[in-house]
């Protein structure tokens, strides 16, 4: 009876450790575009890259997190900008990438402009400066450096390959922000790719990492539309002194509508000179443009959350973050920091949140390990993170704070 009693016991007890996850934080490893890389303003450079989300939980976590530091200014990769050449090295820059030697791996495999079918296919190549393709330098100066220097027969890998072979222990991938905000940008949500086609990519990557035995987060796709990159119709009033009427019967503007900061600046214009004339290209986003990429987010996010669940990975919701702020915004000390173009929360490019943003990232995941995982790493301090964001030092809250405050 005592052995039967054993062996039940010791059964029950295996059962419950098989149904634990386990959770390893030496390889850490986040695969991304310019959200995870830490682009901010007009680029990407190390000032604010260190206090990228990954960086952050790496730092809660305790474990390395090397990346691939860019000296400012920086290099440019943005969606609803149009591409600039790309000169490297410019004003104040040495190497480009800070330090020499470089780290000879990096864990922060995001690279700004990234797709999701990019991560399997898209290898860096040579020349590592290309004047006349800003993402391919951008991947070459990350994935591709020093390898790429280092003489013929090094390898250069896609971004998943790198991530396979740095032998990951817990794996972020936050992959499909780019298709997004570019089909949004330009009002076309044929940019955005089917829905079946990132159904195969994203398996085809969490399958792979999988296999190494690695704990995957998998982050789905924002809602560009919530970001400070569009201003909706019935707000663009407090920034061009324009009445909806006007809006509507000189620019033929209607509720539903998104204006774009390219828009703005040239209602103001207008407004200010007295001289209405047709917007330029790129102003404004119509209202059943936005809403057939809105839908091709929710089948793209479907997916992500079936293929997470099929492959055992943990999703984080990003999607509602970003809605969050855009519904309640935050309360940064006695500043409320919004959604809104030039909100404080947002860098000034729109898309892409300041230092704030990224500590509450960190957060939402940290807890989110600490829920699965059993795990207790602390929160960053977003007040300490918050005093150094450039985004929040630039705006002044004109309305009454409606968020909860902030907690360290």
């Amino acid at each position: 009876m005592n052995l039967r009693r054993a062996l039940l016991t010791f059964a029950l007890a295996s059962m419950a450790f098989a149904q634990t996850r386990r959770l390893d934080v030496t390889q850490f490893v986040v695969m991304g575009e310019g959200l995870a890389a830490g682009v901010n303003d007009f680029g990407i450079r190390l000032e604010v890259q260190k206090n990228s989300y990954g960086a952050l939980m790496a730092k809660q976590m305790n474990t390395l997190f090397p990346q691939p530091l860019f000296q400012g200014p920086g290099i440019a990769v943005l969606p609803g900008m149009a591409p600039q050449a790309v000169v490297l090295p410019t004003t104040r820059q040495t190497t480009v990438r800070d330090g020499f030697p470089p780290n000879l791996f990096v864990f922060n495999l995001s690279v700004p402009g990234m797709r999701l079918s990019d991560a399997i296919g898209f290898r860096p190549s040579e020349p590592l400066i290309q004047p006349n393709d800003p993402r391919q330098t951008a991947l070459n100066l990350t994935l591709g450096y020093p390898a790429l220097i280092l003489g013929k027969g090094k390898p250069v890998w896609t971004q998943l390959e790198y991530a396979v072979n740095m032998n990951p222990s817990l794996v972020v991938v936050n992959l499909g922000y780019w298709e997004a905000a570019d089909a949004a940008a330009n009002g076309n949500p044929d940019l955005m790719p089917d829905a079946a086609a990132f159904r195969t990519n994203l398996t085809t990557i969490l399958t792979r990492l999988k296999s190494t035995f690695a704990e995957v987060i998998v982050a789905n796709v924002p809602d560009p539309f919530d970001t400070a990159y569009f201003t909706a119709f019935e707000n663009a009033t407090k920034y061009t002194n324009i009445s909806a009427a006007t809006l509507t019967s000189q620019y033929d503007l209607r509720r539903g509508d998104f204006i774009t900061p390219s828009g703005l600046i040239a209602l103001g214009s207008q407004a200010l000179t007295t001289r209405t004339g047709r917007l330029p290209g790129g102003s404004f986003v119509r209202a059943a443009s936005a809403d057939a990429v809105r839908a091709k987010i929710r089948a793209v996010n479907t997916e992500v959350a079936n293929v997470a669940q099929q492959n055992n990975a943990v999703l984080y919701d990003m999607a509602a973050f970003f809605r969050t702020i855009r519904a309640n915004g935050y309360l940064s000390g006695n500043r409320l920091l919004t959604a809104d173009y030039l909100g404080g929360f947002y860098s000034l490019n729109g898309f892409y949140p300041g230092t704030t943003g990224h500590a509450l990232m960190a957060n939402e995941m940290l807890a989110l390990i600490n829920r699965t995982y059993g795990t207790n790493f602390a929160a960053v301090n977003v007040v300490q993170v918050s005093a150094d964001d450039p985004a929040r030092r630039r705006y002044q809250p004109q309305r009454a704070p409606v968020a909860a405050k902030e907690k360290q």
